[in-house]
């Protein structure tokens, strides 16, 4: 286990000339590791990483390392579609002192059971850092069965999976299907609480870069056995939660933070502004709830 507790699905910010802006994210992470969060995820579709070249990525995976300087383990996406692609993101990656890589299953061009088995193994071969999968089929189109997920599990540095499902049998399900020493990681806001509650020792928030105190209080308090109150933030959060929902990720939780006065700025094609009806309501909802700046 990399890590227990909250982590953070860190946003990548932009410039006004729409490259990353490396001063912006230095203010973000001196935010964030002031906050007490377990981790920081870069990558995934809070990064943007699919709209980023290969030296775009390596920068931000080497400057996002060297800013954290192990003070809380840093996981970074390396794993696309591509095996060779991905083969020599990984090992940069690595170069860079990243604590442990992540694979987003491989997207169009699916691949069948024995070709999926041999991308993962590739890549986890390429490095002595601990590997972790992560499952996103609503964006990937690609949903790695629990029999699929124990082959990969048998490969040395596959660790564990980043889980973004909301169907909380199905993560029942990899619980008891899976070896004991498989990490799963709970990257659905929404069912937080829930997983905790199956035995799931860590969390990948997005929620935690609008709402950071709530989000942590939340863990604290479910682990320190006041299952009442951590149940009362889960509840009082839901309408903050499906507004983070309301268009693709990362719209909507670069948009809260930019009304929130965390700027991130805007986003890179084809992903667009929020709608200004769905934004309407999305900072009502920071105002109804009095969510400011940290």
């Amino acid at each position: 286990m990399i890590f227990k507790g909250c982590a953070i699905r860190l946003v990548t910010p932009f410039s006004d000339t729409n490259e990353v802006d490396f001063d912006k994210l230095e203010k973000l992470l001196d935010k964030q590791l002031g906050l007490g969060a377990a981790a920081i995820i870069v990558g995934g579709n809070n990064g943007e990483f699919l709209t980023m070249s290969d030296e775009e990525i390596s920068s931000l995976i080497d400057f996002v390392v060297k800013k954290v300087d192990k003070k809380i383990p840093v996981l970074a996406q390396t794993g696309f579609n591509d095996t060779r692609r991905s083969i020599i993101l990984g090992i940069k990656a690595n170069q860079s002192g990243v604590d442990a890589l992540i694979f987003e299953p491989p997207y169009y061009n699916v691949g069948n059971e024995k070709g999926i088995l041999s991308h993962y193994r590739s890549l986890a071969m390429t490095c002595d850092l601990p590997c972790y999968i992560f499952s996103d089929s609503e964006h990937s189109g690609s949903n790695l069965p629990i029999g699929l997920l124990a082959k990969l599990a048998a490969i040395d540095n596959i660790v564990g999976i980043i889980e973004t499902s909301n169907d909380i049998e199905h993560i029942a399900r990899m619980i008891s299907s899976l070896p004991s020493n498989f990490d799963i990681i709970s990257a659905n806001d929404s069912i937080a609480l829930a997983a905790l509650s199956l035995g799931i020792k860590s969390l990948a928030s997005s929620l935690i870069n609008i709402v950071p105190n709530q989000v942590l209080d939340m863990y604290k308090h479910f682990e320190s056995g006041k299952i009442e109150y951590a149940r009362e933030i889960q509840i009082n959060n839901f309408a903050l939660i499906d507004a983070l929902k309301l268009e693709v990720n990362p719209i909507p939780v670069k948009t809260a933070m930019n009304m929130m006065g965390i700027e991130v700025g805007d986003f890179r094609l084809p992903i667009g502004t929020m709608h200004p009806d769905r934004a309407a309501q999305l900072a009502t909802i920071l105002m109804d709830n009095n969510i400011k700046s940290y």
